[in-house]
């Protein structure tokens, strides 16, 4: 078996020489580049001072120099690396301003105005002037200018310095604000794609409220029938033509729940035999007469009366009053007294449709307490197209009373 005491170690010699390679590599363009800067400036150097300061200066350079790879990863601690270099520049000679290493300071005030967090751009924005004060004053002061009386107006080079310095930090500045927009615009994705992936979610969940309520209505309306039908098929088994009658029901019945189940499903999974088939609509105003019948050959007496001109109504308005009527004549089959019976108005009033079910008698015993799913059902389906719904015992039997608002024209000018 493996040491895991050695695989262990293995593993953080690993990590940790791919946190180095991730390092070096994000480094990479800033070493390559100032690696020839770098190099002439340290021969410039040894060339013209005495070892003393040049193996000084020399190490100041170098110091700023890699100080620069780390300046994406840790902007503050390089430009604090940075300005140790120069300090050590500084002390040595006033002629590092000569070499080319001197543009290192405007690239380090760039990278911690630009990175440096909060602290970041005050700091540029006081170590810029403060560098180039002292770098003015100690190269206008070094012994080897005044020698050569080549001193340059103080006031000059000064605003020289500042001029660079706050090229850095403005380029700095311009960095830090697009960070921040594409930032702000990243924020604004995610929230938008949390938005699309709330509403795909919240549609879902519609879906499946409306499927489960058609998938009750057909179910439920439909084995009411058959089940009524096979109750009363027991009393008739010596009369071969009312048999025949209840199973032609029970069959009409069953055969109509299969198709509504099959279009029901086709918007759930396509027939991928058959894409071309389209799908039945879905029952309206005009059905109501066969859902009638169908309900009569179970044996509830049903009424229908209207009053009123009849108007128009949206399909989705529709369907909730069909699904509406069918879930109420459902209750009185399953529900029904001895004697029951439902009597259906339909009234076109100035405002909506107003439906009224009301089933004559209920069943005595014990009952279901509280809303069952068929009555919330009505009322989302309802309230779905602006209409509202009211249900309960009314003397010995049951009202379900709905208003139905009617469908406006796209100008609004009036009913249709």
């Amino acid at each position: 078996m493996r040491d895991p005491t050695r695989l262990c170690h293995l593993h953080t010699v690993t990590a940790y020489a791919a946190r180095m390679w991730r390092v070096l590599r994000r480094s990479a363009p800033d070493t390559l580049l100032g690696a020839p800067v770098a190099a002439l400036s340290i021969v410039m150097v040894l060339l013209a001072m005495p070892t003393g300061k040049a193996v000084g200066v020399s190490t100041g350079i170098v110091v700023a120099h890699l100080a620069l790879a780390v300046r994406r990863r840790a902007p503050l601690s390089s430009f604090g690396l940075v300005c140790a270099g120069f300090t050590v520049q500084v002390v040595m000679t006033g002629l590092f301003l000569t070499v080319p290493s001197a543009a290192v300071f405007p690239v380090a005030l760039y990278s911690v105005t630009a990175r440096g967090g909060r602290a970041g751009p005050w700091v540029a924005a006081v170590a810029g002037p403060a560098g180039a004060g002292v770098a003015t004053w100690r190269f206008v002061n070094d012994s080897g200018v005044v020698a050569a009386e080549l001193r340059p107006h103080p006031v000059l080079v000064f605003v020289t310095l500042t001029a660079v310095c706050a090229v850095g930090v403005s380029l700095g500045l311009y960095r830090r604000t697009q960070a921040a927009y594409v930032a702000v615009l990243e924020e604004r994705a995610r929230d938008a794609e949390a938005r699309r992936a709330g509403q795909a979610a919240e549609a879902v969940r519609r879906e499946r409220q409306r499927i489960a309520r058609e998938m009750h209505d057909i179910v439920s309306h439909s084995l009411a029938v058959v089940v009524g039908q096979a109750k009363g098929g027991r009393y008739v088994l010596d009369d071969p033509v009312r048999v025949g009658g209840v199973l032609s029901t029970i069959e009409d019945t069953g055969r109509q729940a299969l198709t509504d189940m099959r279009g029901l499903l086709g918007v759930l999974r396509p027939d991928t035999d058959d894409p071309g088939s389209p799908l039945g609509p879905q029952p309206g105003l005009r059905e109501l007469p066969e859902l009638l019948r169908r309900t009569r050959d179970a044996g509830l007496t049903v009424g229908e009366h209207h009053v009123g001109t009849t108007r128009r109504l949206s399909p989705a308005a529709e369907l909730a009053v069909y699904r509406l009527v069918q879930e109420a004549l459902t209750n009185a089959v399953k529900h029904g007294g001895p004697e029951p019976g439902v009597t259906l108005e339909l009234r076109w009033e100035a405002a909506g449709l107003r439906v009224r079910v009301a089933n004559t008698s209920i069943a005595t015993g014990p009952r279901r307490t509280g809303p069952g799913h068929g009555l919330t059902g009505m009322r989302e389906r309802v309230a779905a197209v602006g209409g509202s719904v009211t249900a309960g015992p009314d003397g010995a039997g049951f009202t379900v009373t709905a208003r139905v608002p009617y469908q406006r024209r796209p100008d609004g000018e009036g009913d249709s």
